[in-house]
């Protein structure tokens, strides 16, 4: 199969990569939690000015970037739930702790689910990320109208009976559900004081926005390519201007048929390894690639990112 043919000859290569060290670690969560707090505060700004479309659209923009931050978290728990995200094992157990506190859920629970997402890719009856989202139907063929319904779900709240969760459990620990308990009591609190702002910088960006990025990403890793035999096609990358991959896809996750391929290599050095694996003749058919599915056309397909980079 190609996608073990790939992993075969770079397995060794990418065998090791470096880690952020602890410091560096939780500069990056800190990094996440002031961004956040500088967009609220600019988008508290926006809400004390007038209502203009200009002053609109800049409180639509801050939710649309909490959400994006929201999902950076999100990002170093996947990482953490491989101990590629910090070289001790047990820091990244830690960070995955608090940064799954900051966005309501558990490590351990995520940690424990995803392993069958990467051991059983695609099988709903054992793959446990997929599996609850099973009615969504991932596995159609990337048809227009198949686009259209992926597109429009979260934005009619479909998608909010799975992706929309708090997880109060003490699994990871009574000081992380104390910390949740806290957000919650905090988020509530807000609410209170200042509705507006709080519905616009907190309960949305969380609520919607969040959940939909989340969706949409799983779309783009997974949509109509679920139930294929070969990892090569079980998933694919979504490549574009890096100042824009920053802001949509935190910590590198558009590189998912790379971290399908080789879980181990940590999100710094996904980048750099896309441009190893171009030289394998497969990998590189799958990533440039101009085959279209079912009965869409090619420039839709690339469109979507069906293994191919926007340039």
């Amino acid at each position: 199969m190609s996608g073990h043919a790939v992993r075969q000859q770079f397995m060794q290569e990418f065998r090791g990569l470096s880690r952020n060290t602890r410091p560096i670690s939780g500069m990056i969560i800190a990094c996440y939690v002031l961004q956040v707090m500088a967009a609220m505060g600019l988008g508290y700004w926006f809400l004390q000015q007038p209502l203009t479309l200009p002053t609109g659209l800049g409180v639509a923009a801050v939710m649309f970037f909490i959400g994006t931050r929201l999902r950076g978290f999100n990002n170093i728990v996947h990482e953490c739930s491989h101990f590629t995200f910090t070289r001790c094992r047990e820091d990244n157990v830690v960070f995955g702790s608090i940064c799954a506190s900051l966005i309501l859920g558990s490590f351990r629970d995520y940690r424990d689910e995803h392993m069958t997402h990467h051991a059983h890719c695609g099988d709903y009856d054992k793959d446990l990320d997929l599996q609850g989202i099973r009615s969504f139907r991932l596995e159609d063929p990337l048809t227009p109208r198949t686009i259209l319904r992926h597109a429009l779900t979260p934005v009619l709240g479909l998608h909010l009976r799975y992706y929309l969760s708090v997880n109060l459990s003490a699994r990871d620990g009574e000081f992380y559900r104390a910390l949740k308990i806290g957000l919650i009591a905090a988020a509530i609190v807000f609410l209170v004081l200042d509705p507006l702002a709080a519905l616009f910088l907190v309960w949305l960006p969380f609520a919607w926005v969040f959940p939909a990025l989340n969706f949409w990403t799983d779309c783009v890793d997974h949509a109509g390519l679920v139930g294929a035999p070969d990892d090569l096609d079980s998933s694919r990358n979504l490549l574009m201007p890096k100042q824009l991959s920053a802001i949509l896809f935190p910590r590198n996750d558009c590189y998912h048929l790379i971290h399908h391929l080789f879980p181990q290599v940590p999100s710094d050095h996904l980048a750099a390894c896309h441009q190893k694996l171009l030289t394998h003749p497969d990998y590189r058919a799958r990533t440039e690639g101009s085959r279209a599915r079912g009965a869409i056309g090619k420039g839709i397909a690339e469109g979507f990112g069906d293994r191919s980079p926007y340039r």
